[in-house]
């Protein structure tokens, strides 16, 4: 009896991902003909498909994804399709809704967080995109263009699920200049448990912003750290921290001179939060609450080894207040969940009938809407600029001006403000009702209003360097 078995086989992926780079297609084929020849295959035909460059369309509502290049594009169509294949909006809109008590325990905190939908991420390479190529990473975490443009994508496509890609993409983009034994100690443990998490502190209670202005004397910063042969001895409070409560390592920024100016008296240590000393003091319930919880944390006696300084002694201030600039991130995947928002607004309007017509058709809602889209590209604008300045401008240890920074805290404050006033006036048919569509996004943005300091308070800051 003879056989004569055929298979056409074809292999998929399951997401768009940039993977026809320098000779991989050629190792493919090598690969499937030695598996052929060691089982005594016969191959009649094999090739691997070409990418079609320059099809990818989308994002029609921001002008950068045309100036991308075809590897960026493939990334930012990787993140669409992993947002509109895995985020349910509803799902992340009710994980940050759960209440959220003072006392909120670890474990309450990590059940806020999508961890199917991390895991995911990690398996098409959406999560580690800021880790160096060496760890196993994207190796993006110094190209700002690329990860502002996905962050984008990530909150017009995902909401709120954006902040679980901008937040490890920041602190891993600050990691990538700090000393080579941290980074051998964080990026495997990150890259090997997909609940790696981790956050970066800085505020303290009733000196806030003063630590940035700066008032620059010694009365700034009452979270101090002396050394103690090998380690550093951290006692105080630290408050509004993104994440710290889910987080296995904060970046964290503490006076370590008593006597001296702030901008002259500050360090930055990596500190496990496993280390004993260091606890969560309280969960704060924000007026809208994002999927990572804000907390507030309790140092006393907290003991961190000298090998997980991140900065030299009393030489933080420049780095931490450069490191800011990493915000802007945050703020763009905002911006694409706004834009989406602004896109459901626009759409009601051109559907709610009053007077025998559309009301978009009125002078008084269309105008709003035109300037509700206004608005939208001239922060789209200002944040662009801002990563194109820290492509172009960030020195060997990836320092630059916060500048930029400044300014897009101040303006995206300017705009959501304002778009919400449009909002209240394009839905006011249906009254001030927790059933209005964009109810959740305005909570989240009215307590947004106060991250990285006020918009004024931005211009203050601005003032003194310009």
């Amino acid at each position: 009896m003879v056989y004569d078995t055929k298979y056409h086989l074809v292999w998929m992926q399951k997401f768009r991902k940039w993977v026809q780079r320098q000779d991989i297609p050629k190792r493919v084929l090598e690969i499937f003909s030695d598996i052929a020849a060691h089982h005594g295959f016969e191959i009649q035909e094999l090739r691997v498909a070409p990418e079609k460059k320059g099809v990818i369309k989308m994002l029609d509502f921001t002008f950068v994804f045309d100036l991308l290049n075809e590897e960026q594009k493939s990334l930012v169509a990787l993140m669409k399709e992993f947002c509109q294949r895995e985020v349910d909006r509803k799902r992340m809109n009710e994980l940050a809704d759960k209440p959220v008590p003072p006392n909120a325990t670890k474990k309450d905190l990590m059940d806020r967080i999508p961890w199917d939908i991390i895991s995911k991420a990690h398996d098409v390479g959406l999560r580690q995109v800021a880790v160096p190529k060496e760890y196993g990473g994207g190796g993006y975490g110094d190209r700002w263009i690329t990860m502002h443009a996905l962050a984008e994508a990530a909150g017009y496509y995902g909401g709120k699920v954006g902040r679980l890609f901008t937040l490890p993409w920041k602190h891993c983009s600050t990691l990538c200049y700090a000393p080579k034994p941290i980074q051998d100690e964080f990026f495997p443990a990150f890259m090997k448990n997909r609940k790696t998490l981790f956050a970066a502190s800085i505020t303290e209670p009733d000196h806030g912003s003063d630590l940035l202005m700066p008032y620059d004397d010694p009365s700034v910063g009452k979270t101090i750290g002396y050394k103690d042969k090998d380690e550093w001895v951290i006692n105080g409070e630290k408050m509004f921290c993104t994440a710290g409560g889910v987080s296995d390592y904060i970046i964290l920024s503490v006076r370590t001179d008593k006597n001296a100016k702030i901008s002259k008296a500050m360090t930055t240590f990596l500190c496990p939060t496993n280390t004993p000393g260091f606890s969560v003091h309280r969960v704060n319930d924000m007026m809208g609450n994002e999927v990572p919880s804000n907390t507030q944390f309790l140092f006393e006696n907290c003991r961190i080894p000298d090998r997980l300084r991140m900065t030299p002694v009393n030489g933080a201030y420049e780095e931490m207040r450069s490191r800011l600039a990493g915000k802007s991130l945050h703020f763009m995947t905002f911006l694409g969940e706004s834009q989406w928002e602004w896109e459901q607004m626009r759409d009601y309007a051109k559907k709610r009938i009053q007077g025998g017509k559309p009301i978009i058709q009125h002078p008084n809602i269309g105008m709003l809407i035109a300037e509700g889209d206004c608005l939208l590209r001239t922060l789209r604008l200002l944040i662009y600029q801002d990563a194109w300045d820290c492509d172009r401008m960030q020195d060997k240890q990836g320092l630059v001006s916060p500048l930029g920074w400044w300014y897009v805290n101040f303006w995206y404050k300017k705009v959501i403000y304002r778009l919400i006033e449009i909002g209240h006036e394009v839905y006011g048919g249906m009254a001030p009702q927790k059933e209005l569509p964009f109810e959740n996004w305005v909570r989240v943005n009215m307590s947004i209003l106060h991250g990285g300091s006020t918009g004024s308070l931005s211009l203050v800051k601005a003032s003194k360097i310009l």
